[in-house]
């Protein structure tokens, strides 16, 4: 067996594994062609395959999100797959020992952080997977709840504070994405989106096509709350980066806007809208809930603190 770098020769290979993985544990977290583009991928050198016999038969892959507080922690998302045999075990194993030294040469220009955490994403149904990561020290973190709200049934308006609008808004120049992310980062100061990331995601097909932010400003046109709405499959959105910042939150405006987010999707003719937020944030879950959202599954996070 070999551990070898990327190579475009290979992503039809790559994709074939990913979609083995996908039709044996379909709650698992996949990918797609695009998001090999994912700069956070570092031009692809931070994805390794392993080839037996000559052919790919499994790959590791790593997203680097850079923190740039001292108190919180750089992540590190790492994905290990392969495809279903007897040696899958010892693939993996070699995969994950050979992934170290690249995620340790991701993060040498970082900001000085509390530390990096190499973290992994599971569903219950992963049992093997999961154990081969709790058997190399991964712990329990976080779990992320992924919830769906049917778009056929009513949705009930919700006012904004009589100084406040919403707007349906695409950034498309720097100073429109540093406004974004600058109110983005101050309310998930422990998980930051990076500009390289935003200015990729902004060039996706699917968000050209159909994606919008739904953008809540003040009367100075400062960016008070927001979140981004794009297409899944068929007839079902995402909902992503809902946040409000400090100043206004608890005066109403995360209803309010989520109630104008399912409105537009509505008025879009989409199915249903989906989201994930994570365990810790209890209050978002709550308005989530209220706003017709349903649990339908649940991803489990690991650590390894390194």
């Amino acid at each position: 067996m070999e551990i070898l770098p990327y190579s475009k020769d290979r992503q039809e290979e790559i994709m074939m594994v990913e979609k083995f993985y996908a039709e044996k544990y379909p709650f698992a977290e996949s990918f797609d062609v695009l998001d090999l583009k994912n700069p956070l991928l570092n031009g692809r050198k931070n994805i390794l395959l392993a080839l037996q016999g000559g052919k790919v038969v499994g790959f590791s892959k790593f997203l680097s999100r850079q923190n740039f507080s001292s108190k919180f922690y750089h992540h590190i998302w790492l994905d290990i797959k392969t495809v279903p045999f007897n040696g899958a075990h010892e693939v993996m194993k070699k995969l994950f020992q050979s992934s170290i030294r690249p995620i340790r040469e991701s993060t040498k220009s970082y900001f000085r952080a509390a530390g990096t955490r190499i973290c992994v994403k599971l569903h219950e149904s992963e049992t093997e997977r999961s154990r081969f990561f709790e058997e190399l020290g991964f712990l329990p973190w976080i779990d992320f709840y992924y919830m769906e709200r049917d778009l056929e049934l009513p949705v009930m308006p919700v006012k904004l504070p009589e100084s406040l609008l919403v707007k349906v808004w695409k950034p498309k120049k720097e100073p429109e994405i540093l406004k974004y992310l600058s109110a983005e980062q101050s309310c998930f100061p422990d998980s930051p989106l990076e500009y390289r990331y935003l200015n990729y995601f902004f060039q996706r097909p699917d968000w050209k096509s159909h994606g919008a932010v739904i953008a809540v400003f003040d009367d100075r046109k400062n960016l008070v709350a927001s979140l981004m709405v794009y297409p899944s499959n068929d007839g079902e959105y995402y909902t992503e980066e809902v946040f409000v910042v400090n100043k206004w939150r608890g005066k109403g405006v995360a209803r309010a806007l989520m109630s104008e987010a399912l409105i537009y999707l509505q008025n879009r003719q989409a199915r249903r809208a989906l989201l994930s937020v994570t365990s810790d944030r209890t209050t978002a879950m709550k308005i989530y809930r209220e706003c017709g959202y349903d649990h339908t599954f649940t991803r489990k996070v690991l650590v390894l603190t390194v």
